[in-house]
């Protein structure tokens, strides 16, 4: 086994029986609404998030994890194990890995024996925390921390997302989409899909009105010619647990009882733009 930490930040929406089994460790961003402070999982649970959000006329902000809390829980992590690696949210969305950069510098000046990895997943939600846990299997083999980064970006990229939103409310005012987009997105009905690529979350695909959506989306993947229907694996992430769990349902009559690889609840970090009743099928595509 490699002496190696594993460490996420709470975009990854890690399962957290799956945190607890790999000890994989989760550094936190703050959601600010009105100038309160809340950090998910601490003081604020996913749904008195959603609730919250869906009462607060303007935009709530996501925070970086302050500089001094990044500083004292990498410099003890370091000296409990001989390699730290951090993998990050996507760097287009967030100043975190640059600030882990600078962290890391000035743990070094105090204890240069540090090894810490930075890695920027360039993704968001179950991409990172499917890859992390993968890490921890790695280590567990014997992998050196070279290997164990080599083999999540691998992960990373052998999945693709299907983002399905229940409204533009939420995109709108974050900026996400235009009020024209989303105006006429609500008149006509349409609901966007949603991918993750180059770092962002981008529109993929459009569909009309509000029956069979999770049949619609998973006939999207079936036509997708890059999905790897010989080996279906999925990663499934929503904002409503009854949706995901029909979602999970769909994909266990389609494609077999062990298709689900990984099942969470979108947090705060993404919850803020896709508000509740999201739900994301991340499917396994072709090498």
């Amino acid at each position: 086994m490699t002496d190696v930490k594993i460490v996420v930040d709470n975009s990854a929406d890690m399962p957290p029986e799956l945190a607890e089994r790999y000890n994989i460790g989760i550094v936190n961003f703050l959601s600010i609404f009105d100038g309160q402070t809340f950090v998910s999982g601490v003081n604020m649970t996913n749904a008195e998030f959603y609730d919250k959000l869906e009462m607060y006329d303007g935009v709530p902000t996501t925070s970086q994890t302050p500089y001094a809390e990044l500083y004292d829980y990498f410099l003890k992590e370091s000296r409990a194990h001989k390699t730290v690696i951090y993998f990050t949210i996507s760097s287009k969305a967030s100043g975190q890995y640059n600030t882990m950069h600078l962290v890391r510098g000035e743990i070094m000046e105090e204890y240069p024996e540090a090894d810490i990895r930075i890695v920027d997943s360039e993704k968001f939600s179950l991409y990172i925390a499917n890859g992390a846990v993968n890490a921890c299997e790695a280590a567990k083999a014997g992998k050196s921390a070279d290997e164990i980064i080599e083999g999540f970006k691998r992960d990373v990229k052998a999945f693709r997302c299907y983002l399905l939103v229940d409204t533009f409310k939420y995109l709108e005012k974050g900026g996400r989409v235009s009020k024209t987009t989303a105006f006429v997105g609500n008149l006509l009905d349409i609901k966007p899909i949603l991918t993750i690529e180059h770092g962002l979350v981008e529109a993929m695909d459009k569909l009309r009105g509000k029956k069979k959506l999770i049949e619609k989306v998973i006939d999207k993947i079936k036509d997708d010619p890059d999905f790897d229907s010989e080996s279906p694996e999925f990663l499934v992430v929503q904002s409503n647990d009854e949706t995901g769990r029909k979602v999970c349902e769909k994909l266990r009559e389609e494609f077999g009882e062990g298709c689900i690889r990984m099942y969470s609840e979108f947090g705060p970090i993404v919850g803020t733009h896709v508000g509740r009743n999201a739900f994301a099928i991340i499917c396994k595509i072709k090498n």
